[in-house]
């Protein structure tokens, strides 16, 4: 029993330190912004239960492209909010382009999300893959509440190769 107390502060010392390895400490910086320019994704469409076997499909075959070419970010286009919609979401998965002069796989598409959108962005660097997307809607929800702005249907989550993730929130 005198060694459990002792064993409780390493595990806990331990994840402490792979937490803040992963970038665990670093607050996102959050700001109301309106689109200067459109987004242009290049990707798949998705309806359906996150659990579904094709969701995850989506996101290995935008990886895949990511890889393929490393500039480009992932970034995934939820018209219902993900965190939230347990049982069914709408989505467009794929990676973020800068012109439509690339050639698509079969089965990808265009999307454009239009300039002048009213927006909260959260952005943050240097954040493993695995904690963003928590840090980054929890950050951007705490910004709505606090301001009292009217969500938007409308969320663009966008994971750059450099650990440089955004999110961006539609609001009225």
């Amino acid at each position: 029993m005198r060694f459990f107390f002792p064993l409780v502060l390493l595990f806990t010392a331990i994840g402490l330190g792979i937490y803040a390895y992963l970038g665990g400490l670093r607050p996102p910086a959050v700001a109301l912004e309106t689109t200067a320019a459109p987004v242009l994704l290049a990707g798949q469409p998705f309806h359906g239960k996150v659990q579904d076997e094709r969701f995850g499909e989506l996101f290995r075959a935008a990886k895949s492209r990511q890889d393929a070419s490393p500039a480009l970010p992932l970034a995934n286009l939820y018209y219902n909010n993900p965190e939230s919609a347990h049982d069914s979401v709408r989505a467009f998965i794929g990676v973020l382009v800068p012109d439509t002069a690339a050639r698509l796989p079969a089965g990808w598409r265009y999307r454009v999300v239009p300039a002048g959108q009213r927006v909260v962005a959260a952005r943050v660097r240097g954040v493993s893959f695995l904690l963003a997307p928590g840090k980054l809607y929890a950050a951007a929800e705490e910004f709505i509440k606090d301001r009292q702005l009217t969500k938007q249907p409308f969320y663009l989550e966008q994971f750059g190769p450099d650990e440089t993730d955004e999110l961006r929130v539609g609001v009225k």
